[in-house]
């Protein structure tokens, strides 16, 4: 059954044996549902999380798709796509890795009329599509059942969205884990990869310095308000930040939030800038050509004579892309 309203995507499907992947909840079957608004053909669904007996015929249809694909049938001789959480190399497939919303696209979903005020939600709500039509009080309930249904060992998951945007190395992670929960390391690594991989979580090493301890993000940061009592609005604003950047090599400094060496960019998350706070952070920044201060509303003039700075509010840095 197609959703009451579906919006387009910036990732658009045309017709041809097509890999969508991503994690839980960021959209995969809609896009999906979208494409067939106007596809003229013959379809089939298949669900391979449904356990209820399946047809395998597949004979005069025009497209098939195989959600929550499970690989434990052959691929028939007709155009497919493959929904699954994990992205997969196919002959004769093209890759889509989908990720949640970004705020662009969460503006273009929402009904406010102020950029500002979907912000607000944006920032409160996350960026998983489903979560923007529910109720204020079923969206919690939704981020619980899908923290639930994420095929991962749960304590695991916990510590990474609950400490996004912390320094810490794997091995530090380890040893507080396996005070709480029986775990080996062979596990946890094999799950944090497994993480990685999925783009469930994303790891930023420091420039230049792979020994030392990472910053980790989650591909929804709401997700930490179901977690843990614990708010910091800076590294949840950077987790916000760093799902918008998209480039292929991301690392923080110390005296930077992110810094994208092909570019000499360096940009600061400051929610709540002001110049005073910003000249003492900028004396320490160096091998950049520009340094980007991302905030939540300010925005001022500032000048400095060493680089280019430029401080924005994040609403109006993310639609000057």
């Amino acid at each position: 059954m197609l959703p009451k309203k579906i919006h387009d995507r910036k990732v658009k499907l045309d017709f041809q044996n097509t890999v969508i992947s991503g994690p839980k909840g960021v959209g995969k079957t809609f896009l999906v549902f979208n494409f067939l608004e106007n596809f003229k053909g013959k379809y089939k669904y298949m669900d391979f999380s449904d356990y209820r007996e399946k047809n395998f015929d597949f004979s005069g249809i025009d497209l098939l798709i195989l959600d929550n694909f499970d690989f434990s049938i052959d691929i028939p001789p007709v155009t497919t796509f493959i929904i699954t959480d994990k992205k997969t190399d196919i002959e004769g497939f093209k890759n889509i890795e989908l990720k949640a919303l970004d705020f662009e696209e969460f503006f273009s979903f929402d009904n406010s009329q102020s950029i500002t005020h979907s912000f607000d939600k944006f920032l409160k709500t996350g960026n998983l599509p489903r979560s923007i039509y529910l109720e204020d009080y079923f969206k919690e309930e939704y981020l619980k059942d899908l923290f639930e249904l994420l095929p991962f060992n749960k304590e695991i998951l916990k510590f990474y969205f609950s400490h996004i945007g912390e320094k810490f190395t794997l091995y530090q992670i380890y040893q507080i884990l396996k005070k709480h929960i029986k775990i080996s390391k062979d596990s946890f690594y094999k799950t944090t990869n497994e993480l990685i991989e999925k783009r469930v979580i994303f790891e930023v090493n420091k420039f230049n310095s792979p020994k030392s301890p990472k910053k980790f993000y989650a591909y929804n940061f709401a997700f930490k308000n179901i977690l843990t009592n614990r708010k910091n609005i800076l590294l949840t604003f950077e987790n916000i930040v760093f799902l918008e950047l998209n480039e292929d090599e991301i690392f923080y400094k110390d005296t930077l939030s992110f810094y994208i060496p092909k570019k000499r960019l360096g940009i600061m998350v400051m929610p709540f800038a002001n110049e005073e706070i910003l000249e003492e952070k900028l004396k320490k920044v160096k091998d950049v050509d520009k340094v980007q201060v991302i905030t939540i509303s300010n925005e001022f003039e500032f000048e400095w004579k060493n680089f280019e700075v430029e401080v924005t509010p994040f609403w109006q840095w993310r639609f000057a892309e």
